[in-house]
């Protein structure tokens, strides 16, 4: 089948033919079948639609009449299948006792048809990947094999209920049955970390044991299966890909699968032991939900357990949250979905918290409700807490004004905050309120409330965007930026207000890798405050300026903006002398950028010794120093003692950021190198990916710090035999470096060149000396031979070049190495 062609257009015209007599039928394909691979996909489903129960049978992958002779006792690899416990039109299964003396049982899955050398081949790869899937709520693959070109897997034998019977018969309130999909969502979640997509989520796949705990317990073999019995004929195809009534339109369009597909396979899962009916429930035959779900919208959660007779209370329960929630999950374009399963288990979370849901619009009177409902003694004490620091913020920002304007302005802010808050009374609320929370809700409410003092309101979004910059929430602190400059630049602000402004506004730049736009808005906050007379100020602001020069290729620039800081600092008092560890971190890392390796370690030195002596250990500046310090000891070849290091910031950032903080997530990708350096390749690959799947849900798949991570955990797959795995990261990273900067950018040969020596460890020579030479040159050309990424890549040519008994070119990359 051509894959261009819509197929939606093919089902409207299956949909409008379906009820044509012959002559008419024909006269209507004539009209509308602009193309012969139209017409074929449309006479294609009319003939399955006309076609015996055999055919109807194969498309909705049911049981096929003529059933397989029965193959209990037959010993299969080291199992012996005791009985048949399921079938359908691709496979069968049987639970199966262990022969060699061990007692275990299992379920065996065996493949209806043989498989051809390729698809063999297909099934050994993923066999491999889906044996490292590690979850609870994951049935574990024991075993599998191939005998007699037919496919067999062997999982864990689970004992339980199909989780809509467990549901069903326990009569759980929809607050339990959130409960067992968070589980649920957590096991795909961890599959998806591993790059592997279920494709089939739903309540057959699903069992619930004595202990309460889901388990999915059919992730195929997901591609190699589907794929040996697959003709050329989109209806046999096409009825290998879907289960009515869970698959996504994708699944049914031919699109390539991704995680998406297994967020509407959640989501159709929980509409179904919600609502008491799946999606489209009117769709009564496979052909009726292929129409179905790439036409139209899904009806709300509510309104379909009103048809279904459910109670009211369950009805009220769905109204609002769920709804949004489930609607979300099942949008017919992936990209209108949840980005990934984790962002659906923590909007139901968010439910069972009582806390704002993502999938609905963040209305302030909306999360004012919520705000309402959770309150506590703790609430009360962090709001007051909160209130103090800004004020008390305020009043510095506000010394230079007259006293009592100061004094009344700050007296409005505490005014404000109070009022606010009045709703965290421990007396009525259930739970804790976060900050982030606190801070959403007096975002909302400042218009409303400051609309005639300007300039204060403009002091506490100032503080606001700080606060959200340290709690991760960029974009969230963009917005209260942009508030902030608008209201300061129609009003007056004087330039240490602006100064401030923008010195905040391109740190939030810096953490999301804007670099290119932080640099002008930095670089007017060095003006600013130069001509404000304030040390302390300037000196922060000239630290963030030589690192967005650093990282846009201005070096000798941030250099110089760096020892125009640290000359600042040297001449201040105590607390401005400790603040050089903020300039001595910035020129190592900028010595790192340039493959001065040991003057980065010099650097480093004395920002550690700075900053030991007036920080605590658990600061997060004092962390990132520490992390970096841990990086450049591994570029200087000393990964033995960064190891330690790192795993103890990782713990201790964990502990003050949380897991899912970016700098968390970045400290562990450092630990990752650190780990590959060591040969502890496995380690580092799982350290890798998690860093890589939490900083791609933060920030995006096109960032650059994902696709550091990425590249790390690619790295790592390839030198731990997962050679096909490694490489196919790799390439989708080159690829969307690529899509953001010229070839000769230095992080796209950072990219190739880790291809390279992935296609090198793969023996293909020819493919990996023409990435390698050409990923060195660009190396070569931007930071010299000395540069770590320059060295690697010689040692991977080196390598190739000895594994190809070319021992002379050997000889010459062997020379340049500096180890």
């Amino acid at each position: 089948m051509n894959d261009a062609l819509p197929r939606d257009h093919a089902y409207r015209l299956f949909a409008q033919a379906l009820g044509l007599r012959d002559a008419v039928r024909e006269s209507f394909l004539n009209q509308h079948c602009h193309s012969a691979a139209l017409r074929r996909e449309v006479e294609g489903l009319l003939n399955v639609a006309a076609d015996d129960e055999l055919q109807t049978g194969a498309l909705r992958g049911a049981p096929v009449p003529e059933r397989e002779a029965s193959l209990t006792g037959t010993v299969v690899g080291r199992f012996r299948l005791a009985e048949l416990i399921g079938e359908g039109g691709m496979a069968v299964v049987y639970r199966a006792e262990r022969v060699d003396g061990v007692k275990q049982s299992v379920a065996i899955k065996l493949l209806s048809t043989t498989l051809g050398a390729a698809a063999q081949r297909r099934f050994e790869r993923e066999a491999q990947l889906l044996a490292k899937l590690e979850h609870p709520s994951i049935a574990r693959l024991i075993d599998a094999g191939i005998e007699g070109a037919r496919a067999w897997i062997a999982i864990e034998f689970v004992r339980g209920e199909r989780i809509d019977q467990y549901c069903r018969s326990r009569n759980l309130p929809p607050r339990d049955i959130v409960r067992l999909l968070i589980l649920l969502a957590d096991a795909v979640a961890a599959a998806h970390r591993m790059l592997v997509v279920h494709s089939d989520i739903k309540p057959a796949n699903v069992l619930v044991t004595a202990e309460g705990l889901p388990k999915l317990v059919d992730f195929g073999i997901s591609t190699a299966l589907r794929d040996a019995g697959a003709q050329d004929s989109p209806t046999v195809s096409m009825g290998r890909l879907f289960s009515p009534n869970y698959a996504a339109p994708e699944q049914i369009n031919g699109e390539p699968l991704s995680v998406s597909t297994d967020v509407f396979g959640l989501g159709a899962l929980a509409y179904r032991l919600l609502a008491g009916c799946p999606p489209y429930a009117d769709a009564h035959n496979p052909m009726a939900y292929l129409l179905a779900v790439t036409q139209r919208d899904v009806d709300t959660a509510s309104r379909a357990a009103q048809t279904a007779g459910l109670d009211a209370s369950t009805r009220r329960a769905l109204r609002g949250d769920l709804d949004a929630i489930l609607s979300k999950a099942l949008e017919r374009k992936p990209a209108h979905r949840y980005a990934t399963v984790t962002e659906l288990q923590a909007d139901f979370q968010r439910y069972l918290d009582e806390r704002p849901v993502a999938a609905r619009a963040p209305a302030a009177a909306y999360r004012a409700g919520k705000f309402l409902k959770r309150n506590a003694v703790v609430t009360a004490l962090c709001a007051l807490l909160l209130v103090s620091v800004l004020t008390g913020g305020y009043l510095a920002a506000a010394a230079a004004r007259r006293a009592e304007i100061a004094r009344d302005m700050a007296a409005r802010r505490g005014e404000f905050l109070e009022s606010l808050l009045k709703s965290a009374d421990p007396r009525t609320g259930r739970r804790d309120m976060s900050i982030a929370e606190l801070l959403d809700s007096a975002t909302a409410a400042l218009d409303g409330k400051l609309a005639r003092e300007p300039l204060v309101e403009a002091s506490m979004l100032g503080l606001i965007a700080d606060t959200y910059d340290g709690l991760g929430r960029y974009a969230e602190g963009l917005a209260a930026s942009d508030r902030q400059l608008a209201l300061l630049h129609a009003n007056g602000g004087g330039p240490l207000e602006l100064g401030h402004a923008l010195t905040s506004r391109g740190e939030l730049l810096r953490e999301l890798g804007k670099w290119d736009e932080a640099t002008p808005v930095v670089r007017s906050a060095v003006s600013l405050l130069r001509g404000a007379q304030r040390p302390a100020e300037l000196a922060a602001a000239l630290d963030l300026l030589g690192i967005v020069l650093t990282h846009t290729h201005q070096e000798a620039a941030g250099e110089a903006s760096f020892m125009e800081e640290i000359a600042i600092e040297s001449k201040g008092d105590q607390a401005l002398r400790d603040r050089r560890s903020y300039a001595y971190f910035a020129l190592e890392i900028m010595s790192m950028e340039l493959g001065r390796y040991p003057q980065a370690l010099n650097y480093g030195r004395q920002c550690l010794e700075l900053a030991r002596k007036s920080m605590p250990p658990d600061h997060q500046d004092l962390l990132a120093f520490e992390g970096q310090y841990g990086s450049t000891l591994i570029s200087n070849h000393r990964a033995a003692e960064a190891e330690p290091i790192l795993r103890d910031v990782v713990e201790r950032e964990t502990r003050v950021s949380g897991p899912h903080h970016k700098d968390t997530l970045m400290e562990k990708n450092v630990l990752a190198d650190a780990l590959l350096e060591l040969h502890h390749e496995s380690e580092a690959a799982d350290v890798a990916h998690d860093a890589a799947t939490g900083l791609e849900s933060l920030l995006g798949a096109e960032n650059s710090y994902p696709l550091s991570a990425w590249q790390t955990y690619g790295t790592a797959e390839c030198a731990n035999h997962q050679e096909e795995l490694g490489l196919r990261v790799l390439r989708q990273v080159e690829a969307a470096r690529r899509r953001s900067a010229t070839d000769s950018d230095l992080k796209v040969s950072w990219a190739a060149a880790a291809v390279g020596s992935c296609l090198a460890r793969m023996k293909r020579y020819a493919e990996a000396e023409s990435v390698l030479l050409t990923a060195i040159a660009n190396l070569e050309s931007a930071h010299g031979e000395h540069y770590r990424r320059t060295q690697t890549a010689y040692a991977s040519l080196r390598d190739l070049y000895a594994d190809m008994g070319r021992p002379q070119q050997a000889a010459v990359f062997a020379a340049k190495l500096q180890l």
